[in-house]
């Protein structure tokens, strides 16, 4: 266990150190490639074997609901914190911090951090659980009711249904989605894929877990003081509150025991990545919520040790 977590630590820090280098692309830039080619290559030839060879059974719904119920409920919890926070010790604060904050509360690393973690400590057969627990959950959510939130926090005249049709645009974009049902239509068919295909899938999944961890690393800033401050909701929520948010679910569901093992593990992932990408296209806070992703990230490495031992 340890040996896993050490291993992806220093891929992470392997991706921190990238920014130090003179004469290399930046880390911005290199992010945006590395991005482009897992959503659009790797990940969904990595979907659709790991869809095409998953339990056809009551998971297919349990993981992505128990996904949007912690999304959810973290940012109902994190709006509520953030609200009270603002009417005493956090006076200062402006929507668009708020709206930064309270996106980075609710949605989780599920698969840049998840997927590498959850297969090095369950096994690669566990592959299929950070993949559905994100593509029928988290994205579509962060598309739809995330784009809402940052309309708002952004102030935005625009109408709901304005912003709705933007989010379905985009989520229709996005080859993992595509993956996914090609996946299980292959599952629920009993469908097996040709050996050429599963080598070509198998390889593309191996090239995923350590360019992810690296562009994680090249994601994080050092935080300040004030910001360590204003993030401690935020990071008790992600870290604490999402996982037993995922324990609750896994008891109201009576999900597998390894199974439900590994989704309260997914469940407390740090800070999703691409809420960045987000939060850039509205205009929002960037700086709060990059001290967001970074110490979500550090915390995490203790954090999900520990759920590994409860």
């Amino acid at each position: 266990m340890q040996t896993v977590f050490a291993a992806y630590l220093t891929l992470i820090l392997l991706g921190v150190f990238w920014r130090f280098i003179p004469n290399l692309p930046s880390a911005s830039t290199m992010r945006n490639a590395i991005s482009a080619l897992v959503i659009h290559i790797l990940l969904p030839l990595l979907t659709i074997s790991v869809i095409a060879k998953a339990p056809l059974h009551a998971v297919l719904w349990q993981i992505p609901l128990t996904g949007m119920i912690v999304t959810i409920g973290c940012l109902l919890l994190a709006f509520i914190s953030y609200r009270i926070g603002r009417s005493t010790i956090f006076k200062t604060m402006n929507d668009q911090t708020m709206g930064s904050i309270i996106i980075g509360a609710a949605w989780c690393n599920a698969t840049y951090l998840g997927l590498p973690l959850i297969t090095g400590v369950f096994g690669d057969s566990m592959a299929f659980l950070p993949v559905m627990y994100d593509v029928l959950a988290l994205t579509p959510l962060l598309w739809t009711l995330g784009v809402v939130v940052a309309g708002y926090a952004r102030g935005d005249s625009g109408t709901t249904m304005e912003r709705m049709l933007h989010a379905t645009k985009k989520i229709i974009t996005l080859p993992p989605i595509y993956a996914v049902v090609i996946g299980l239509i292959l599952r629920s068919n009993d469908i097996a894929l040709p050996g050429f295909v599963l080598q070509v899938s198998e390889i593309a999944g191996k090239a995923v877990p350590p360019i992810m961890m690296i562009s994680v690393g090249m994601a994080l800033t050092l935080p300040t003081l004030t910001s360590v401050f204003i993030l401690i909701p935020a990071i008790m929520i992600r870290l604490f509150a999402a996982p037993a948010m995922a324990f609750g679910c896994v008891m109201l569901f009576s999900i597998d025991q390894q199974i439900g093992n590994a989704l309260i593990m997914e469940s407390g992932m740090p800070t999703m990545v691409l809420t960045m990408a987000l939060i850039d296209m509205y205009g929002l806070d960037s700086e709060i919520l990059s001290h967001l992703i970074a110490l979500t990230t550090i915390c995490s490495f203790i954090t999900l040790q520990l759920q590994s031992f409860a």
